[in-house]
């Protein structure tokens, strides 16, 4: 064939052209039909997988609902109920099982098949037949859960023996297969998922009536997946001798969208017929692979360019530097300027090559400069404020992926301005340069992070803290500023104040982290200290917390406290020895309001006593019900300093164990080492009067406050409580090592039972345990709970601890 070219340059224009555009267009068919196939070999593979999930679902589902549903089969209550017919207790048991685990309906079969008591909404019909039947079952070993359809509606059914040894009643739970289930199964399968029943008039029916039951998709999608269904499908589904999961794949369109579609035959006996229908969008599947495609043309439209420019050009040796230009190009693109352009030749596409290789060096050293000016302050030589913020965040992070907790502290010179203003601003550069070098020498940790944050205000993060490790930094950053910085001949004392923030605890949100961390720093400057860990106290002027201030007497009158009580346990023998009583406030309109927000308020109000007074009345209460039942525990009240200086405060506790007729050890109080030094002489007056009365005392948060040994020796307590400040980190820290195990032994030599607070792992009770700690308290064990669940949990407590 003669190409109608006279150039050579048109020639291997037109050939190169050609071939490129045949290559692209083959090669476009090709992947598509590829495409094509591959996405619906894999979205067969999904459905497959689905399949698997559905049945994994239905069966670990059985297997935990008849696992839960045999606690109450255990339960010795209820079988004597059932052996005196007491259909009321029974109906009662049945119901608060089915709230327990979510059931829809709970029924009772005596042992011949008889329907006896029913908790729960029943379908408008239902049959036995599917319950004797997996009664039957379960009589001989099989499976004790599966499916039966009611009314339309698919149930799992869980049947369960009462034994007393032998059998004297079945429970049957039924849980409703609905929405979702579906949904349930759709978020690991990733699939439109539906649960299809079959209505049937009578049994001489040729055409069946679909019945969608539940779905992830709309009603009408819904319906059209039903329609979908084939004649031959259905048929099979019908024939009451077919084999029992069936599975057939089909594709349909629904809502002008295809999908492919598996329906699995998940229950088939006579009328009870339940087809699970998993449905995958194709266009979904293949949306993906339509960018690769546009891709591809793109691609083959700058090939067909770049082959014409090359083609133009004719010169074999442009091709090759030409292309490490465009490597080179699409590194800087990625910010990577780190490979240089080597070229021997002499020619342009030499010099261009050298040219584009000190534009390469000329930007990198242009970023390298923009990147330190937004991170970086020159004067201090620290990081600015925009990289303080994103290692916060990072930090952050890191809790959520190891548990990691960090502190931060912002600190703020004193009369900088002063110095400024009389030294000028050379000497003022001096000082924050001379401060920024003490700050870093007095963090010692690599991962300490040291920030100027503007002006005269320095930030610090402290890697894998609490509280207590910070003020230790802190004090130890004021021992470093106390020495005078020497300028322009002249010594210039240097002070700061310093505010702590610990992450979460204080909070989760960086900006409000940096807030409060400020706030505490502005009261460590305005406060004779010069370090202060930030409280909600510190917040009394917002707005909130004045409305609080205003609402806790109405609190008290209008019985809005509830009381929460925590166990605690036995080192020696895993028993519950005694509770905690915890103060709550359900607030009509911002629900539970935990102590730590009202509490330093109503002490500051002097609204405090009227808590205390309704902790110990309610306090009493409970003891007064618990030991009716059989349970004979003492309550410990935590008192407040504004106690202990209420010389009433006797008389106030005798009268309230008269009133509930209990004795003086069903109530014991907490005290803590702040509280009586607040007021020594007239406290320890108050706590002998008490002591005398036979009520046992305890040391709260011992370590934490003044800890002198000259007032506890002289206080008639019977227990010390480690704070659980030392107690949470103990499996990590050997100085918390160190502390609580003196602080045991010092306990255990002065006569007195040691409890330890902040309990959260098996590791942790087993130090404590190993040190001889007589009891422990904590998360561990049990979270703080309403009053009135304490006896069950002491139900379920004594069926056999974890810990023991």
């Amino acid at each position: 064939m003669k190409l109608p070219f006279k150039s050579l340059q048109s020639r291997i224009v037109f050939l190169f052209l050609s071939l490129i555009l045949a290559v692209q267009f083959f090669g476009f068919i090709a992947i598509w039909v590829s495409i094509n196939t591959n996405a619906r070999v894999a979205i067969t593979e999904q459905l497959g997988v689905g399949e698997q999930v559905l049945r994994t679902v239905i069966n670990r589902r059985g297997e935990n609902l008849a696992l839960s549903a045999s606690i109450l089969a255990t339960d010795y209550g209820f079988r004597q109920a059932i052996a005196s017919n007491d259909k009321e207790t029974i109906l009662s048991a049945l119901e608060n099982s089915g709230a327990r685990i979510e059931a829809d309906v709970n029924m009772l079969y005596n042992p011949d098949g008889v329907r006896q008591v029913v908790s729960g909404q029943l379908p408008e019909t239902i049959t036995d037949a599917p319950i004797l039947k997996l009664i039957e079952t379960t009589q001989v070993g099989g499976e004790s859960f599966n499916i039966a359809v009611f009314s339309g509606v698919p149930y799992l059914l869980v049947a369960v023996p009462v034994r007393a040894p032998l059998t004297i009643a079945w429970i049957i739970t039924g849980f409703e297969i609905n929405d979702s289930w579906a949904t349930r199964i759709q978020d690991v399968s990733r699939l439109e998922v539906s649960f299809v029943t079959k209505i049937i008039a009578n049994h001489s029916a040729t055409k069946p009536k679909w019945n969608l039951s539940s779905s992830t998709m709309s009603k009408l999608s819904g319906q059209e997946a039903i329609s979908g269904i084939p004649n031959q499908w259905l048929q099979q589904a019908t024939d009451t001798q077919s084999t029992v999961n069936q599975v057939f794949d089909n594709e349909i369109s629904i809502q002008g969208r295809d999908y492919s579609s598996r329906y699995v035959e998940l229950l088939n006996e006579g009328d009870q017929v339940l087809v699970a229908v998993l449905q995958r969008s194709i266009s979904e599947s293949l949306a993906p692979y339509f960018t690769l495609q546009l891709n591809l043309l793109v691609l083959t439209i700058l090939g067909a360019f770049v082959f014409i420019a090359g083609s133009v050009l004719t010169a074999k040796r442009i091709t090759k530097p030409l292309t490490e230009l465009v490597n080179t190009a699409e590194l800087l693109e990625k910010g990577d300027y780190s490979k240089p352009i080597v070229s021997n030749s002499t020619d342009e596409i030499g010099h261009l090559s050298r040219t584009f290789d000190r534009m390469r060096e000329a930007v990198a050293e242009r970023e390298q400069k923009i990147s330190k000016l937004a991170y970086w302050d020159e004067l201090t030589q620290l990081p600015n404020r925009a990289f303080f913020t994103d290692q916060l965040v990072k930090f952050s992070e890191n809790y959520q992926e190891n548990n990691q907790t960090f502190s931060v502290l912002m600190m703020d010179l004193d009369r900088f301005k002063h110095v400024n203003d009389v030294l000028g601003h050379s000497a003022a550069d001096q000082l924050l340069a001379g401060v920024a070098e003490r700050l870093k020498q007095s963090c010692k940790s690599e991962l300490d992070v040291v920030a100027r944050l503007g002006g005269d205000e320095f930030g610090i993060i402290l890697a894998n803290t609490h509280s207590q490790l910070a003020l230790d930094v802190a004090n130890r950053l004021q021992i470093a500023l106390a020495t005078p910085v020497a300028l322009n001949d002249s010594f210039v004392d240097l002070s700061a104040g310093v505010g702590i923030a610990n992450y979460p605890e204080h909070a989760k949100d960086i900006e409000v982290l940096l807030s409060r961390a400020e706030i505490a720093m502005y009261a460590a400057k305005n406060s004779s200290g010069s370090v202060a860990v930030y409280h909600s106290g510190l917040d009394v002027d917002n707005e909130e917390n004045l409305s609080l201030v205003s609402e806790i007497k109405q609190a008290v009158e209008q019985n809005q406290l509830c009381l929460y009580v925590q166990p605690k346990i036995d080192f020696a023998t895993g028993k519950l020895l005694a509770v905690e009583a915890l103060v709550r406030w359900n607030h009509p309109e911002r629900g539970l309001i935990f102590p730590d927000m009202f509490i330093p308020f109503a002490e500051q109000t002097g609204h405090i006593d009227k808590i205390s007074y309704w902790m110990l009345t309610e306090a009493a209460r409970y003891a007064a019900i618990w030991q009716k039942q059989g349970l004979d525990i003492p309550l410990a009240v935590n008192l407040s300093a504004r106690d202990l200086i209420d010389m009433e405060l006797p008389n106030k506790l005798k009268q309230i164990l008269d009133v509930h007729q209990l004795l003086a050890r069903s109530i014991s109080l907490e005290i803590t080492e702040s509280s009586i030094m607040d007021d020594p002489e007239r406290a320890l007056d108050t706590v002998q009067r008490i002591a005398k009365m036979g009520i046992q005392l305890s040391i709260d948060d011992f370590g934490t406050g003044y800890s002198s040994l000259a007032y506890l020796k002289r206080l008639p307590v019977n227990e010390l409580k480690i704070d659980r400040s030392f107690v949470m980190n103990i499996e990590r820290d050997q100085s918390d090592v160190t502390i609580v195990k003196s602080t045991i032994e010092l306990g255990h030599n002065l006569g007195l039972k040691v409890v330890a607070e902040g309990i959260e792992n098996q590791k942790v009770w087993d130090i404590l345990k190993l040190m001889g700690c007589d009891y422990g308290q904590g998360y561990f064990m049990s979270k703080p709970m309403a009053a009135d669940k304490l006896f069950d949990w002491t139900t379920q407590w004594a069926a056999g601890p974890a810990i023991y």
